[in-house]
Order: C-alpha cells, then sequence, then structure tokens
C-alpha cells in the first residue's frame, strides 16, 4: 500500500469519527463523542495503524485549539479491557493540568481551606496542616522556588494515616502521579516528560535497598543540583535528565538519613478514640477538592514572581537544612498574611525545629542531656540517666535489649564528643562522679541548633493526653512549647519527677514565652 492510500485511509477513519470535522474551539460533548468513536474504530488494528492514528487525532484537536490534546487522545485510546494483551505494556501516564479559579482570590483563605481539609480527614501532630497547606500551594508555585523540600508521612506502625495524607495530597497538587514503587528511570524519565508531583506510598517497601533512587531523590532538592546525565538511545550519547519537582513520600519507619535532612516531616500516629476524623470517600474527593485545588492554582499563578524574589525571615533554632526547606514555604505565608507568617514559623519550629539535625541518636542524647541539665552546673552520672529513662518516648528506657540506659552505657554515647564523667565534691561528699555543664556548653552549641534560656518557672500544664481532642507531638525534639494558630489541637507539656522538666520530645518547660518571643523578632 502507497503512503497516499495510507494516509488517505488514516484521515477517512478520523474523519469518520469527527475528530476532523470539530471545528475550531468546539464543545466538549462533541469532542467526547468524536473521541469514543475513534476508540471503537482503533479496536484490533495493528500498534502502527493504531499509533498513526494517534498522530494524526493530536494533530487534529490541536488545529481546532484543544488543551493537552495528546492527554485526551491517550485517555481515549489507552488498552481495553477485552485486548489480548491489555495490560502487558502498562497504560500511558495521564496527568491533570490545572485550570486555575478564573478570578484572583484571598491567600490566607485559601491556606485556611487546605488546613481545614486535612484536619477534617487526619489526626496529626501541631503544625502539621499548617505544613500541608503551605506545601500545596509550593507544588502549584514550584516554578518560583530553588528548593523544593520534600513532604514526608513516617510512622512506626500501620494504619497511622500515611496513605490518606497522599491521597488527599494528590486532589490538591498539580499534576499528581501517584506511585506505590519506583525505578531510578521511571522516575528521571517522569519528571523529564511529565513534571508532575510524585506521590510515592509503600516506601518503606523498597526504597532502603536502592540506593541509586535515595540519590536521585536527594538530587531534586535543589534546583541546581536536579540533573542526572544517562546514555539513551538510540545513539546513546550522554543527554541529561531533570529531577526538579515537588515529591511526596509515605513509610513506616524512620527516612534514610539524607532524605530526612530534605524532608518536611509528618511523623502519625494511631487517632485516639476521643479524636474523631471523617471517613474519607475515595469516589468523589477529587471532585470535592477540585474547586480548592483550582484556587491555590490561582493564587500561585498570581503571586509567581513576588514568591521567586523573596527572601523570608527564617527562625535562627533552625538548623541549615531545616532553614533552606522552609524558606519556600515561609515566603508563601508571608505572601498570603493575616496570621500565616507567624503561623508557618511556629509550624517551623514544631515540626522541623529538632536538636537531632543529623538522624544520629547521639545528637538526640545532647538535646536531652541539655533539657535535663538546664538550670544546673553538674550533675550525677546516676542522676542523670534515672531522669534520662523517664523520657517514655526517648530510646532511653529500652535502650539495649529492652534494658534502660546505663551510666556506663551513656558516658559511651557521650565519648566520641570528648565528654566523660567527672570526680568533682558535692558539698561534703568528695570522688561524685557526674557531668559538668562547662564540659558539654562547647558541644550544645556545635551539635544543637540553639542554647535555650535559663528555665523559668512557670505552674505545671496539663499533660495533653488527658485533654480531649488534643495530640501529644511526638514529632520533633525542638526547644519548643507552642499553641499553633488555627489548629484545632493544643498541645502542652508534662513536668516528670525529677528535679527538672522532661517534657516529652526534650522540650523545656516554662520555654514557650522566649519562643514565642524569638518568632515574633523573626517574622516580617
Amino acid at each position: 500500500m502507497s503512503a497516499e492510500t495510507t494516509t488517505t485511509t488514516v484521515d477517512d477513519v478520523l474523519r469518520a469519527s469527527g475528530i476532523l470535522t470539530l471545528g475550531t474551539d468546539p464543545p466538549v460533548e462533541a469532542i467526547e463523542v468524536a473521541l469514543e468513536h475513534l476508540r471503537d474504530a482503533v479496536a484490533g488494528v495493528a500498534p502502527l495503524r493504531r499509533e498513526v492514528l494517534r498522530e494524526g487525532a493530536v494533530r487534529a484537536l490541536t488545529s481546532a485549539g484543544i488543551r493537552s490534546p495528546a492527554r485526551l487522545v491517550d485517555a481515549a485510546l489507552g488498552q481495553r479491557d477485552d485486548d489480548d494483551d491489555a495490560g502487558s505494556n502498562g497504560r500511558p501516564v495521564l496527568l491533570e493540568d490545572v485550570d486555575p479559579w478564573p478570578e484572583p482570590v484571598d491567600g490566607a483563605a485559601v491556606l485556611e481551606e487546605l488546613a481545614g481539609t486535612y484536619r477534617r480527614y487526619l489526626a496529626q501532630p501541631d503544625g502539621a496542616t499548617t505544613a500541608e497547606a503551605l506545601w500545596v500551594v509550593h507544588a502549584h508555585a514550584h516554578d518560583a522556588a530553588t528548593v523544593s523540600p520534600l513532604l514526608s508521612y513516617t510512622s512506626a506502625t500501620k494504619r497511622c494515616g500515611k496513605t490518606t495524607g497522599l491521597i488527599i495530597t494528590s486532589a490538591l497538587v498539580p499534576r499528581a502521579l501517584p506511585a506505590s514503587n519506583i525505578t531510578s528511570a521511571a522516575l528521571y524519565r517522569a519528571v523529564e516528560v511529565h513534571r508532575p508531583t510524585l506521590l510515592v506510598d509503600e516506601a518503606d517497601t523498597f526504597l532502603s535497598e536502592r540506593e541509586e533512587l535515595r540519590g536521585l531523590l536527594n538530587s531534586g532538592h535543589t534546583r541546581p543540583t536536579a540533573v542526572v546525565v544517562r546514555c539513551a538511545e538510540p545513539d546513546y550519547e550522554p543527554r541529561l535528565f531533570s529531577t526538579w519537582g515537588a515529591k511526596a513520600v509515605a513509610m513506616i519507619g524512620e527516612l534514610p538519613d539524607t532524605l530526612k535532612d530534605r524532608s518536611v516531616e509528618i511523623r502519625l500516629w494511631r487517632r485516639r478514640p476521643d479524636e474523631p476524623v471523617e471517613r474519607v470517600r475515595l469516589d468523589r474527593l477529587h471532585k470535592d477538592l477540585e474547586p480548592l485545588r483550582r484556587r491555590a492554582a490561582r493564587w500561585a499563578k498570581d503571586h509567581l514572581a513576588e514568591l521567586r524574589d523573596a527572601d523570608p525571615a527564617v527562625p535562627h533554632q533552625l538548623h541549615d537544612r531545616a532553614a533552606d526547606n522552609w524558606r519556600p514555604l515561609l515566603a508563601i505565608a508571608d505572601a498570603a498574611g493575616g496570621p500565616w507568617p507567624e503561623r508557618a514559623r511556629r509550624a517551623a519550629l514544631l515540626l522541623s525545629g529538632a536538636a537531632d539535625d543529623d538522624g544520629d541518636v547521639r545528637v538526640q542524647l545532647l538535646a536531652d542531656v541539655r533539657a535535663v541539665m538546664d538550670g544546673r552546673e553538674r550533675i550525677r552520672s546516676a542522676d542523670l540517666v534515672s531522669a534520662l529513662v523517664r523520657m517514655e518516648d526517648r530510646p532511653w528506657p529500652e535502650w539495649r535489649h529492652g534494658q534502660p540506659l546505663s551510666t556506663r552505657g551513656l558516658a559511651r554515647l557521650l565519648e566520641p564528643y570528648g565528654v566523660s564523667p567527672r570526680a568533682y565534691r558535692d558539698g561534703d561528699r568528695a570522688g561524685v562522679r557526674g557531668y559538668l555543664v562547662e564540659d558539654l556548653v562547647d558541644v550544645w552549641a556545635r551539635y544543637l541548633p540553639s542554647t535555650p534560656p535559663a528555665q523559668v518557672q512557670h505552674p505545671q500544664q496539663p499533660s495533653n493526653d488527658a485533654t480531649i481532642g488534643g495530640f501529644r507531638n511526638r514529632n520533633n525534639g525542638a526547644d519548643v512549647a507552642l499553641t499553633e494558630t488555627g489548629e484545632t489541637r493544643t498541645r502542652t507539656t508534662d513536668v516528670a519527677d525529677v528535679a527538672v522538666a522532661e517534657p516529652p520530645g526534650g522540650l523545656w518547660e516554662g520555654y514557650e514565652a522566649a519562643e514565642r518571643a524569638a518568632i515574633e523578632g523573626e517574622a516580617p
């Protein structure tokens, strides 16, 4: 068959389907009918003819002024359920572009609605809904950023809401590409071709075994480094592939250290019976949230230039990488205005102001030792260990084979820092062995984000676990104790039965006022 005959035959099929007679700016109903006719016409044809018809349909829809013609044609011509080889080569990646809201929108109102959506379906630690709302807008305004933090959902066990968090996020972000497994090659090719918002679930089942994949996720953290070089067919010349895109991950257990360092992490726990949430209706969530997704897209579009030039003030308590992670989110909060500049900085300290800045348990120990010794010049080894093992949400009560941390174990953990117990006189007693603040201040200054102020005495606050609707924040070891504006849950601190305050997460009793002052000082 000649090329001319082949072309005529293809045109006949396209004309019979109605695609060639749509005209300019046709009604969407006419497009749908024409594509359905084309789908029926290509059933059972050879793969080559199928691809030629696809190309002809894409060109015809492009000439008709249709947006995303390839996406529509691929949706129509995807594998039919009754094809013999259905599923053998998978399905095409079809991502949805967001049609921005037709009118300008109020950023603070959009952020509040986004936060309320997460709060409606998930019981989370303080600061989480603020971070999620800001991250969703960040995904829409990704072109304005130079740093793109990973949004990470982690938990110690299953059924804590990680997948629910990803599902909600996927309904709110642009060009969502959910995946419960992905290879390195698929990641950089998908990002290069489709520019998706990638949402990876079940990462604990494969991420730890794929060092190259972790490296690619790491590379996508900053725009200048978000490039990989690969040899590609047909000539196998080196080519550049982008890894720059918004990404979210959910997994049981701890993130690899390098990913944790590049994340805004939300650590989830099983919700209590007194924390009611609505069940997600998967069959209509995407449609229900479409107006909100469009409003977020419109606000981001209107403020891209402002966000690109922004240089928001970052709380000094955040270490360098955490400050980088939060800078694009704080820029969004500042541009939105209202309560969001302060609210975002509180969330940053709550979620990322942890002393454990490199994932090392020894750094966590330094923070907890500093909490115990707050206001003291020295402490006996036995008293320090006793205080540490009372921190129930820390590893010290079951440090080794279910047994609590010992004085010898404490000495071994601190030894790499050049800190060891010393003999000193305690009143009339000589030869008491313990730790001196003067031996620790330099180490604290080097490894912890900030040195806490001298402890201020306040009345003991009730445990948040006893508060209806509360959520005990186990997400961080930050030196903060904050109540987040706009959240329905209020975190307070516990006071352990020792000489110093030992709240969960290594927080300091009475530090709330100092942190609030620091935040207000940082706010623009």
